[in-house]
């Protein structure tokens, strides 16, 4: 043993700084590191520590340029020389597999506990320990002391340096936005300015800088900031400050009040009247949210007029907080009315009392102010006088609060007086004049955490996150419900958030949950029912009978059997009492629990009129849905009449207004299939199936969908109607189909055929042998797929199916690919895209591009292979296609990647993969996976282009894609020859060929 390997046993373990200049310390020991080759492979293996990084890897990082023949040896050579110069160097740099890997423990590398400490700091923000994840953004952003190697690693460390770089900016936004929540905005506008100045474009810094400065009492400072980063904008790239940055600065233009935080409730002073009445109810200390609302009503009593009382009206449904908020509001601004505070519940909505007359509460505001009853005159019109007297010349704040009406507090309002009047009421009222309406929404979901979390306790929410944000949600974001539920809670120590939770998620039964001491949701809500006049209250109930949370004015219409415009204004009137919320033009919304209220109300006062008003319902969502796809898929079938039960039918003038139609209603036809079969109308539910499948082909959202065809199936079957049996098991095969679930749509398929046989329905048959081609396709069985779908595309021909003519060239066109036949491939897709253009199908239309485009790649003309596959994109882009645009952005990579544009089809590969991983549609990911696989194995990246290849294969062998499956293999095999893996890479090949050869693939098809 040499005395450096004994030094190299006892001295300590080294420990690596990279963040900046390259350091390197055993103890109080500096260790040098030279020459440019040793520190380009030693950080390499640092930043990837853990893993393994193959030498070609290392020789792209050490050298710029092209690098010598020599390269791989070199870089063995450098690890070698800092194995001996490192101490522990042979434990700290292993080698392994196709390359080396760094073993360094966390507190031993810089960028290790850097990141552990930005770890950290998001757990502790899940948590809601704001002050803790400061504290660990703050200690993690200390370890920074520049670009990795400061900036001299060449090309592969600066891109890794360049993330790193990002992510540092991004935690320190983080950190910053914290501080200025945590009221330090002046402390930290010195760090700001230095790093603004460091990054001149970055614009979500220049907003924390100017959010700083505005803060901190420095409005013009941060209105230049603006001024300078426009300017650098503008001189540097051309280009205006971004809609954040903009917005921003108008907000600070005009003193927006949602930019201040309120400020804490400042010591009373003493009232300097004598005697002063003070009757607000207790500020509940555990108050929370509201911040926009309690600053809107700040403002507007600070910048009133004199001269005139300031009438304030908060609406909303029962249970918003509205009082609570009244109350604090009060109570803030009570040192600018000297004359004291009044505070009045009119009972416009408490069970078992009738509302306070202008008359009595007038006598009952007297005897608060201290006015001896002798002195309230008995008579209305004395009394009137008499309180009008008693607030000319007073500055005081008054609380109305649960008005019913606007004639119930007009008499209230002083007549000429500096006062404040904040009115609460469920409905708007919109008969006083002058005054300044405010409605009082659902709590934001930050709001009803901080409430939560205040009423039940940090302790319980932080054990439970995910259960209490599910209790939150449940609740609606409405505070009585959250503090009904947090007291159920604390009542019952031994049970868990999740306990709640599961018992809210019974729809019955979550009114009766959320009710305490006969205080509840269900209570608040019946009071505003019973208030309504009895055509009101039939409206409320007959809507009660709608699946799902939005509606518009014609499917009311449909429900109230009247026209849209009558309909429409009934859903005004149910806006007005706040039993309903107005969302855009013509859509209005059921809060969930108002959802829950009406729809027992519909099942407890049920009237024989609500069967004839759900069918209504049910014949207009079956009657515009079927004008809407047969606008969106021109040339499909039509299935019997579209008039449903008399309905009209209704039309559609563009594809988009269609679209758009079935996308706003999409849960509500899901929910009403639903409804139609578990509630005897099995002629709806059989029907409106159909539709679904249609949409989900374009919106992927097939899981759901399915659900809908099953029971479409089912209620078919029950009908004994053969055809609609059919059709919904061939709708329902083609969703299981897009899902990667092919035995399943082999099976229904199959079934379909025979069904269209023995009603001898040659359309139906020719129909279920294309789509049963599309999916032996995708199992492998090439050669009867391309049997089955030339079958099918002769019978189209004779029987003029044109649709159907068109989809099966289009299988015929991918079958023909893999099997090598380009000249035949290309044939039939050009064929298919003319049909699909003749009929205006856009849809269909980018599968026979896409196919078009592979075919003539296969005979090699490159570019217009692109310019197919460009028009793919352009059409999948118009209709939004989430389930299709995966495979479309593979394709298109695919031909750049033969064209040698290796950057642009890294590109296109990349946003296939971000879109592919958001898609519920699995039967194209595959194919996604093995695109990416190809470019990242053109790029060097030989580890991801293996991650992506298994993937595939994973995916290809769990559905049975067998030519996937072999892409997959072959693809392996090289990469792991690649690699140096020489028998990985002959049993990867051999299983292609195998598999290649079964499906009579040729080899140029490979």
């Amino acid at each position: 043993m040499t005395s450096r390997q004994i030094e190299d046993d006892t001295s300590p373990q080294p420990e690596f700084a990279i963040l900046g200049s390259l350091e390197i310390r055993s103890g109080s020991t500096l260790i040098p590191v030279n020459g440019a080759l040793q520190r380009r492979v030693l950080v390499t293996l640092l930043l990837e520590a853990g893993r393994v990084v193959p030498i070609s890897r290392l020789v792209a990082a050490a050298w710029n340029e092209e690098p010598p023949d020599s390269a791989e040896h070199q870089v063995r050579k450098t690890v070698a020389k800092l194995r001996s110069r490192l101490p522990h160097g042979p434990d700290i740099i292993v080698t392994d597999g196709p390359g080396y890997r760094a073993v360094v423990a966390t507190e031993r590398l810089d960028l290790l506990c850097y990141q552990q400490l930005l770890r950290q700091a998001r757990e502790s923000l899940e948590e809601g320990e704001t002050e803790q994840a400061a504290g660990q953004l703050r200690e993690a952003l200390a370890l920074w002391r520049g670009p990795v190697l400061s900036g001299s690693g060449g090309r592969v460390v600066d891109a890794a340096s360049t993330a790193l770089e990002e992510q540092r900016l991004t935690a320190a936004e983080q950190l910053y936005d914290l501080c200025i929540d945590a009221g330090e905005a002046a402390e930290i506008t010195g760090e700001l300015r230095v790093l603004v100045d460091e990054h001149p474009l970055r614009e979500t810094l220049r907003s924390r800088l100017m959010l700083a400065l505005y803060h901190s009492g420095q409005q013009a400072a941060a209105l230049d900031e603006f001024a300078r980063v426009r300017s650098h904008l503008a001189d540097e790239l051309g280009i205006d400050p971004g809609v954040e940055l903009t917005v921003l600065h108008e907000r600070i233009l005009r003193q927006d009040p949602s930019l201040i935080r309120p400020e804490r409730t400042a010591s009373r002073v003493p009232p300097p009247v004598a005697e002063a009445p003070h009757a607000l109810p207790f500020d509940v200390p555990d108050f929370s949210g509201r911040s926009s609302e309690l600053q809107w009503i700040c403002d507007t009593a600070r910048r009133a007029p004199e001269g005139s009382p300031t009438v304030l009206a908060l609406d909303g449904m029962g249970g918003g907080g509205k009082t609570a908020l009244a109350i604090r509001a009060a109570h803030q601004l009570a040192e600018r009315y000297p004359h004291g505070s009044l505070f009045i519940d009119l009972h416009g909505f408490t069970p078992g009392q009738t509302p306070l007359s202008a008359f009595h509460a007038q006598g009952d505001l007297l005897a608060a102010a201290g006015i001896p009853s002798d002195e309230v005159p008995t008579v209305p019109a004395g009394r009137a006088a008499r309180w009008q007297s008693y607030m000319r010349g007073r500055r005081m704040v008054l609380v109305l609060d649960n008005a019913a009406a606007s004639e119930q507090v007009r008499a209230l309002i002083p007549a000429s007086s500096d006062s404040l009047v904040l009115i609460t009421s469920r409905p708007r009222l919109t008969g006083l004049d002058g005054a300044e309406w405010l409605s009082v929404g659902a709590l934001p979901e930050l709001d009803g955490h901080q409430l939560l979390r205040n009423t039940l306790g940090v302790e319980r929410v932080v054990k439970e996150p995910d259960a209490s944000r599910e209790l939150l949600r449940l609740c609606g974001g409405l505070p009585l419900a959250v503090r009904i539920a947090a007291a159920r809670l604390a009542n019952r120590p031994h049970w868990t958030v999740q306990r709640l939770v599961e018992r809210l998620r019974d729809h019955d039964r979550r009114l009766d949950e959320l009710t305490s001491e006969g205080r509840g949701v269900a209570g608040a809500l019946l009071l505003s029912y019973q208030s309504m006049p009895p055509d009101q209250r039939t409206a409320f109930r007959l809507l009660g009978h709608h699946p799902g949370r939005y509606l518009d004015a014609e499917e009311a219409a449909a429900l109230l059997d009247t026209d849209a415009l009558t309909a429409e204004d009934v859903l005004e009137e149910l806006v007005d009492v706040r039993l309903l919320e107005a969302r855009e033009r013509g859509v209005y919304a059921l809060h969930d629990l108002v959802r829950s209220f009406v729809q027992r109300v519909a099942q407890d006062e049920r009237a024989p009129e609500d069967g004839q008003a759900v069918r209504r319902l049910l014949d207009h969502y079956l009657s515009t849905a079927e004008a809407a796809c047969d606008t969106l898929f021109p040339g499909r079938r039509r299935f019997g009449s579209c008039d449903a039960e008399g309905q009209e039918c209704d039309e559609f003038d563009h594809e988009d207004k269609a679209l758009q139609w079935l996308d706003q209603h999409r849960d509500s036809l899901l929910a009403a299939v639903d409804a139609a079969y578990h509630g005897g109308l099995l002629w709806h539910a059989a029907r409106l199936p159909r539709e679904l499948g249609f949409h989900s082909s374009i919106r992927g959202y097939d899981a759901s969908a399915n659900e809908a065809l099953e029971k479409g199936v089912s209620a078919s079957r029950k009908l004994g109607d053969q055809s609609l049996t059919r059709l919904n098991l061939m709708n329902l095969a083609m969703g299981k189909w897009r899902l990667g679930q092919l035995r399943d749509a082999v099976t229904r398929l199959e079934e379909a055929v025979d069904l269209s046989r023995l009603m001898e329905d040659v359309h139906s048959e020719a129909e279920c042998r294309a789509r049963l081609g599309q999916a032996y396709n995708s199992m492998g069985e090439l050669e009867r797929a391309l049997q089955l779908c030339q079958e099918a595309n002769a019978r189209a021909q004779e029987l003029d199916f044109t649709r159907l003519d068109g989809s099966s060239l289009s299988t015929m066109s991918q079958i023909q690919v893999r099997l090598g036949r380009f000249e035949e491939a290309a044939e039939s897709a050009q064929r298919a895209v003319a049909i699909f253009d003749s009929i205006k199908e856009v849809q269909l239309s980018v599968d026979a591009l896409s196919n078009l485009s592979q075919a003539i790649e296969g005979l090699g003309r490159f570019e217009e292979a692109l310019a197919r596959a460009d028009a793919a994109l352009e059409r999948c882009q118009r209709m939004s296609m989430p389930s299709v645009l995966p495979l479309v952005l593979a394709r298109r990579a695919d031909v750049l990647l033969r064209m040698g544009e290796l950057e642009e089809a890294a590109d296109s590969v990349g946003h296939a993969l971000a879109k592919a991983t958001s898609s519920t549609d699995d039967i194209h990911r595959a194919t996604v996976h093995l695109s990416v696989g190809r470019v990242r194995y053109a790029q060097g990246d030989l580890d991801m282009a293996q991650a992506q290849q298994l993937l595939a294969h994973e995916i290809a062998c769990r559905m049975e894609l067998r030519y996937d499956e072999a892409c997959a293999l072959w693809g392996l095999a090289r990469t792991v020859e690649a690699q140096g893996r020489l028998q990985m890479a002959r049993r990867h090949r051999s299983a292609a060929e195998g598999l290649f050869s079964l499906m009579r693939v040729p080899e140029i098809a490979w």
